[in-house]
C-alpha cells in the first residue's frame, strides 16, 4: 500500500511526535493536500521506516505521530553506479530511475568521450541539482534511503580509492563474455540474495567507453561483459544492468 514518505533528521519513538517543516511539509500539505489523521511514513537518518499519522499540519510545519516500524525498502545489496557523464539532463534521468530501481549510489565521471565537461562552478550546481532529484525519487519509491550522489571523478580515481565484490562494466565492443554469465557466477558463490555485497557499475557516455578506459579497468579486476546484440543509450545502460543485477542477487523479481 502506498503512504506518503518524509525524510527527517532525528529518530522515531512510537507515540513520541516528529516535526516535519520546510519543503516536505508543503509537500505533505499543498501537494498531496493530506490532513490531520491521514498515514505518513517517515524515514530516520538510521534507514527506520515509522507508519504515523499526522496530527497537525499547515503549509509550514506538520507534525507526526509514529505508530509502528515497517520492514526496510533497501536492496539487501550496495549498487553503486558510475555514469559517464553525458550531454544535458541525462543525469537528471539517471539519477531519477536509478533511485526507483533501488541504486544505493551514483559516481558521475568524466570520462575520455565525455562531451559535457563543467567548470568547478557548473558542477557543484549540478551535484546539489541531482542530490535532490535523488531525494525526490527516493521519496516517490518509498525508498528507506536516499541514495548519494557523488562530486564529479574520473575512473583512474573511482578505481583507486575503494574496493568493491564485483565490477562491471558493459561495453559494446565485448563479444565473448555475457552479463548473465558473470552475474550466474556471482549468485553459485554468494548465494541470493547477495546480502551485504557491494557492486560497481561502469557506464560509458554517448561515445562509448575508450578502449584504454576499459584495459585500465579490467587491470583493476572489473568484468568486461556484453549487454546483448543491441546498442543501448548511456542513461539506459545503467539502470537496465543494475535491474539485471537486483533479479539476480538482490530482491527484484
Amino acid at each position: 500500500m502506498f503512504f506518503p514518505h518524509v525524510f527527517i533528521e532525528e529518530e522515531a519513538e512510537p507515540g513520541q511526535p516528529v516535526t516535519i517543516a520546510g519543503e516536505d511539509a508543503h509537500h505533505l500539505v499543498r501537494v498531496l493536500r493530506l490532513h490531520a489523521g491521514d498515514a505518513v511514513v517517515v524515514v530516520t537518518p538510521a534507514g527506520d521506516r515509522w507508519l504515523g499519522r499526522l496530527v497537525d499540519a499547515s503549509s509550514s510545519r506538520a507534525t507526526v505521530l509514529p505508530e509502528r516500524r515497517l520492514p526496510s525498502s533497501e536492496p539487501p545489496l550496495e549498487i553503486t553506479l558510475a555514469q559517464g557523464l553525458p550531454k544535458g539532463a541525462k543525469m537528471d534521468e539517471v539519477i531519477r530511475h536509478g533511485t526507483e530501481v533501488g541504486i544505493r549510489e551514483f559516481v558521475p565521471l568524466l570520462a575520455r568521450r565525455s562531451v559535457s565537461r563543467p567548470d568547478e562552478r557548473a558542477a557543484a550546481e549540478r551535484l546539489r541539482r541531482w542530490q535532490r532529484i535523488a531525494r525526490e525519487a527516493a521519496r516517490q519509491a518509498q525508498r528507506a534511503a536516499v541514495p548519494a550522489v557523488r562530486p564529479l571523478t574520473t575512473l583512474a580515481a573511482l578505481l583507486a580509492g575503494s574496493s568493491w565484490d564485483l565490477v562491471l562494466m558493459p561495453w559494446e565492443e565485448e563479444e565473448s563474455c555475457g552479463l548473465r554469465v558473470v552475474l550466474d557466477e556471482a549468485a553459485r558463490q554468494w548465494g541470493r540474495p547477495a546480502a551485504g555485497r557491494r557492486v560497481l557499475i561502469l557506464i560509458g557516455p554517448e561515445g562509448g567507453w575508450d578502449p584504454e578506459e576499459v584495459a585500465q579497468a579490467r587491470a583493476a579486476g572489473a568484468r568486461v561483459v556484453t549487454l546483448g546484440p543491441r546498442i543501448l543509450r548511456t542513461e539506459t545502460a545503467g539502470v537496465l544492468t543494475a535491474g539485471l543485477v537486483l533479479h539476480a542477487l538482490g530482491d527484484l523479481g
